[in-house]
């Protein structure tokens, strides 16, 4: 009894210890994104948990001073700078965010935050339908339905989901689908062919055939095919881009034939829109490779078939009379260089495209799957006011 009583705050010191070193090395990697692995780290769960990080270091704050009543060894002391140092660490990430959120009008909600998943429920689809059968492949679309307007039909949203082109799967982004049709929208997430094989040109004109086969049937789904947002996270994103300045110079067809509708407007969440660039610097985000998506989407590297990385990067394809776009990053971006996205709104404004440009600081790849995420609920924000000014979902009278 009495060597256990002995023993507690050796334990207790060796707990803040592991604790707040735990949490300065993951603020460290945050505020420091370049630093192998823990900059990974940092800016993943920074992009996730903004609120929560400050909360841990805090709570390292108690931890350590109980070690220091204890006993004030050179442990508990080290501890405890360990745990200021990450309190006023984490902080600066959650200030950045909070005034970004506050120059776009974002009223965040920290229950939200700090509950981390949607608070509603994200309901599977209402019909799932082939869209098409392009080399003997069924292509499928999840239809996501709004609350029935006889009087008005919405605009469809047409979205593409995220994988580096040789993964992922329609319906990756529902609780987005669902977060549309709460605002009268229709959406339809669809299939396309991953690679291998290479698919860089097979990928757009699937997702340009299910723009052909929305119009064919707007009578069904109450929808206006001339009024189509174009939408996607990661690849996704590179598809909504392709999509947009394809179709209007015959870059990009469609891969069952029939004309699509022009893009009405464009939402593309950290899609590459330079794959040379990202090619050369060699992006990675843990065991993601981006070399690897691009080699196996293209077939090779910018050396060996340049005219492929070319056709698909849309900074080389700005001009004007471009639909309107939304372009969210994250300024820590491991594996879209967000250099790529300053570039290409440079063009953008250059040809007199509008567009708008949300830069999340600290934030990394795919920040928006924890949907209670600080730069989720930014980006939410900044979208309904771009959609309110140029897509509504119904057409204004």
């Amino acid at each position: 009894m009495h060597s256990s009583a002995r023993d507690t705050p050796h334990l207790l010191t060796r707990a803040a210890v592991a604790w707040n070193a735990a949490i300065l090395l993951i603020t460290l990697g945050a505020l420091l994104p370049r630093l192998p692995v823990l900059g990974v780290v940092g800016t993943l769960l920074e992009s996730f948990f903004s609120l929560h990080l400050v909360l841990a270091a805090t709570a390292g704050v108690l931890l350590a001073l109980l070690a220091r009543r204890e006993g004030a060894t050179r442990a508990a002391t080290f501890a405890m700078t360990c745990a200021i140092l990450a309190t006023l660490g984490s902080l600066i990430p959650l200030i950045a965010l909070t005034h970004t959120a506050s120059h776009h009008g974002t009223h965040v909600s920290w229950f939200d935050h700090l509950h981390v998943t949607a608070r509603f429920k994200a309901a599977p689809p209402d019909q799932t339908i082939v869209y098409a059968t392009v080399d003997g492949k069924n292509l499928y679309a999840d239809v996501y339905l709004p609350a029935p307007s006889p009087a008005t039909k919405s605009a469809p949203v047409l979205v593409m989901h995220g994988g580096g082109y040789i993964g992922g799967h329609r319906s990756m982004m529902r609780n987005w689908n669902r977060w549309f049709t709460a605002r009268g929208y229709t959406v339809f997430d669809i299939d396309y062919r991953l690679a291998p094989p290479p698919t860089w040109n097979q990928a757009a004109p699937d997702a340009a055939c299910a723009m052909v086969w929305i119009a064919a049937n707007a009578d069904k789904f109450q929808v206006d095919p001339q009024r189509m947002l174009v939408a996607g996270q990661s690849a996704g994103g590179g598809l909504a881009l392709q999509l947009a300045y394809g179709l209007g110079d015959g870059t990009e067809q469609s891969s069952c034939g029939g004309t699509p509708p022009q893009p009405k407007a464009v939402f593309a969440l950290y899609g590459p829109d330079d794959f040379i660039l990202g090619w050369n610097l060699n992006t990675k985000l843990g065991p993601a490779d981006g070399r690897n998506f691009s080699r196996r989407y293209t077939g090779g590297s910018p050396e060996e078939v340049p005219e492929r990385y070319r056709a698909i990067s849309a900074v080389f394809h700005v001009r004007p009379g471009l639909p309107p776009m939304l372009i969210a990053a994250g300024e820590a971006d491991h594996l879209v260089p967000f250099a790529a996205h300053l570039n290409l709104v440079d063009q953008l404004n250059r040809d007199g495209v509008p567009n708008v440009f949300l830069a999340l600081p600290y934030n990394d790849h795919a920040y928006d799957v924890v949907w209670g995420s600080l730069g989720g609920q930014i980006t939410r924000r900044v979208l309904e006011d771009f959609l309110q000014k140029y897509l509504p979902a119904a057409e204004p009278r």
